[in-house]
């Protein structure tokens, strides 16, 4: 995997080998970007960040595969529907700076040095955050400039003092990864066109004119350049074993929750299941396969110095637009039909199903409780409840939650508040938490935490980091879970699993045998069928 290098310098603004640009482009200029109005204009310059309109053949994929070489890549990907936020995907590299932690070891890196400190990695980010704030930046509708990354589930101990680590810990991740990119590429979908943004802020918060027009002109070369043709992302042809539980383990596991819940401990609580493939898949060919079968709204690929996640989650924990704050929480699922008749009748089933109703409302409630604790008191009200959604394999019951931030609560203030989402331990959350410790055999890590960015001109979103592989030289991980109450079915909650697992398992199956192995009828019975089950995968 790349390691971290810096772009490429074309030398100073006044060199005679920089690249010539117009002056209008990196000096304060008097218009401002119209808020959230149309992207009408060819260039804006706000205060002093650069947003370039550009027209080019590369798609967020293609960029990112030419970035990748410089290391720290990220790669924001919508898919699917353009509205609101899904209109824009970004790519960025080379960060100027990286944050990462280990229990209370916190790391930033910035221009080859490494500074370490023992803390609380929420009060470090903070600090580090604090000098990037770009609020006279807040007419953009995208991030002028964003620290970008994810934030694993383990960060909660910093939250809740009185949970402790997972005995089994076996994932070499950090806790926390983020670099902060200065400078970084929108797609706007609805336009067809992009925008390179580059504000010059350097690491101790100052604003560079060279930097800026540096990152610029970075940036243009490699838009205005043709894209290289696709290269085989072909996948070996490995089936993932499960790790640590098998079918029989996990329905025992999901008994036992169900015992927390007639005693009165908790009302629900979502777990997990882990498979793993050695040794490590490629994690850029993964994510492209995984883009093909699971397009979702808030794809996203990662790549740190040896590890990788390749993200198709389709579920937005946060997105903050200045003081307004929203949560989309996912309970409910059932396959996707056959044909058009068979998946009007499971999404039917699914909005008739008075479990997942009740599974939903438990956390929606829940969430409405975590806004409440940052948010003005009456702001925060559900403007959807049950909406139904549709992706390439599963369907899903969602709910809204949003609210308005008190004046001077941040956005990681936000996100603190929130962390971990509801929908992805339980009800209770504290309590929920600690039987997930319990219960699974091994840590989550990275997964179900949340992965996305916090924007310097504070527009920011964030997505559950489901669906998700988890990418190091030796293995590929990926975890799968079902939310369980009192009236679950421990069969069925495994059969889900695999529906949410089966948009990866089925990009390393290149016969094509993987879907046969979550046969749709499996899930509208409420039954696995152990014929599919033996046919293809070895689960047990």
């Amino acid at each position: 995997m790349a390691g971290l290098t810096t772009l490429p310098s074309f030398g100073g603004p006044n060199s005679a080998k920089a690249p010539q640009t117009s002056p209008s482009l990196i000096k304060p200029h008097e218009r401002r970007f119209p808020a959230r109005g149309p992207l009408a204009c060819g260039y804006v310059t706000s205060v002093r960040t650069c947003a370039l309109q550009v027209h080019t053949a590369h798609t967020p994929q293609s960029l990112a595969a030419c970035v990748r070489r410089y290391g720290g890549l990220i790669l924001f990907e919508s898919a699917g529907s353009w509205a609101g936020p899904g209109r824009f995907s970004f790519v960025a590299a080379a960060p100027q700076q990286v944050f990462r932690s280990r229990g209370a070891c916190c790391e930033v890196i910035s221009e080859g040095s490494a500074r370490v400190t023992f803390g609380n990695p929420w009060r470090v980010l903070d600090r580090l955050l604090d000098r990037h704030d770009l609020a006279e930046e807040a007419d953009l509708p995208f991030p002028a400039g964003f620290c970008a990354g994810f934030w694993g589930y383990e960060l909660r101990r910093f939250i809740e003092p009185r949970l402790r680590p997972h005995p089994v810990a076996d994932l070499d991740f950090p806790d926390c990864w983020l670099g902060f990119h200065d400078s970084l590429v929108v797609f706007d979908h609805e336009t067809g066109g992009a925008w390179i943004i580059s504000t010059g802020v350097q690491p101790d918060g100052s604003r560079s004119p060279g930097r800026l027009a540096q990152r610029l002109d970075f940036w243009r070369r490699l838009l205005r350049a043709p894209p290289s043709p696709p290269q085989s992302c072909v996948l070996p042809d490995t089936p993932p074993q499960p790790e640590a539980m098998n079918r029989q383990a996990f329905m025992d596991r999901v008994r036992q929750a169900q015992c927390y819940i007639r005693q009165g401990d908790i009302y629900q609580v979502n777990l997990a299941q882990r498979w793993v493939v050695r040794p490590g898949l490629e994690s850029w060919n993964l994510y492209q396969a995984l883009s093909r079968r699971s397009p979702a709204p808030y794809a996203a690929f990662l790549e740190g110095d040896d590890f990788a996640l390749a993200s198709a989650s389709p579920e937005l924990f946060l997105r903050l637009d200045g003081l307004t704050v929203r949560t989309r929480p996912i309970k409910g699922t059932r396959a996707r039909g056959a044909d058009p008749a068979e998946d009007a009748a499971f999404a039917a089933a699914l909005r008739a199903s008075a479990k997942e109703r009740a599974e939903l409302t438990m956390i929606t409630d829940l969430l409405r409780n975590d806004l409440g604790k940052v948010c003005a008191y009456g702001s925060v009200r559900v403007p959807e409840l049950m909406r139904l959604e549709t992706f390439s394999h599963v369907q899903h019951l969602v709910s809204t939650v949003e609210g308005r931030l008190r004046a001077g609560v941040t956005h990681l203030q936000a996100l603190e508040a929130c962390f971990p989402g509801g929908s992805i331990t339980g009800a209770p959350k504290f309590r929920a938490m600690q039987i997930i410790d319990e219960l699974e055999p091994v840590g989550r890590g990275p997964f179900t935490g949340c992965l996305g960015y916090l924007g310097f001109n504070r527009q920011s979103q964030l997505a559950m980091t489901i669906r998700t592989a988890f990418c190091r030289p030796e293995a590929t991980w990926y975890y799968a879970g079902a939310g369980i109450v009192a009236d679950s079915d421990s069969e069925a909650e495994h059969a889900e699993t695999l529906a949410k697992a089966r948009g990866f398992l089925d990009c390393l199956d290149n016969r094509g045998a993987g879907a046969e192995s979550f046969a749709l009828a499996g899930l509208t019975s409420r039954r696995f069928k152990e014929e599919d089950k033996a046919r293809t995968w070895s689960f047990t």
